[in-house]
């Protein structure tokens, strides 16, 4: 059952540590949310770039002052590969203008589930390695974005009023 995300914060599991599959991501089609790109990955990883910048003034024994610069995220999500998936994603003449939101959010059957841990917004494609066959296995594959924000779960709460 659904729950407000600051019913979720009182739950005892907002504090627990949580597997891998008690979380689910989604991508959407950054235009039209309702277009699911993606409905359930085998994972996801985000990294962001905060630039700092030491300064030194002239005559000085070392650094003085470390100033922020830009800030940049990549985001990496590996999937199973499906030919219904694999006729909603991309292709080299569909990609440009096209933008993302990857939604990372407590799956179902859980404490606080469809409740928005992260939001990742303004996602442009950069990687799509979506054909891995393994002769035993499923066949899987890889997106990656880069991305514009990257939104946690109480700012996206108040984002969107969950």
């Amino acid at each position: 059952m659904a729950i407000t995300y600051a019913a979720f914060s009182a739950l005892s599991e907002y504090l627990s540590k949580y597997a891998g599959a008690s979380i689910l991501a989604v991508i959407v089609d950054e235009s039209d949310p309702t277009q699911v790109i993606v409905s359930q990955t085998t994972g996801i990883s985000n990294n962001e770039q905060f630039e700092i910048i030491p300064i030194e003034e002239a005559g000085s024994d070392g650094v003085d002052e470390i100033v922020q610069g830009r800030h940049s995220g990549t985001i990496s999500v590996p999937l199973f590969w499906t030919p219904q998936r694999n006729d909603a994603l991309p292709t080299r003449q569909t990609f440009i203008g096209k933008s993302y939101v990857v939604i990372a959010k407590v799956a179902k059957g859980r404490p606080g589930e469809d409740n928005v841990v992260n939001a990742f917004v303004g996602c442009k494609l950069s990687d799509n390695s979506t054909f891995n066959v393994g002769a035993r296995g499923a066949v899987t594959g890889n997106l990656s974005f880069g991305y514009t924000r990257r939104y946690n779960g109480t700012e996206w709460a108040v984002l969107t009023g969950a």
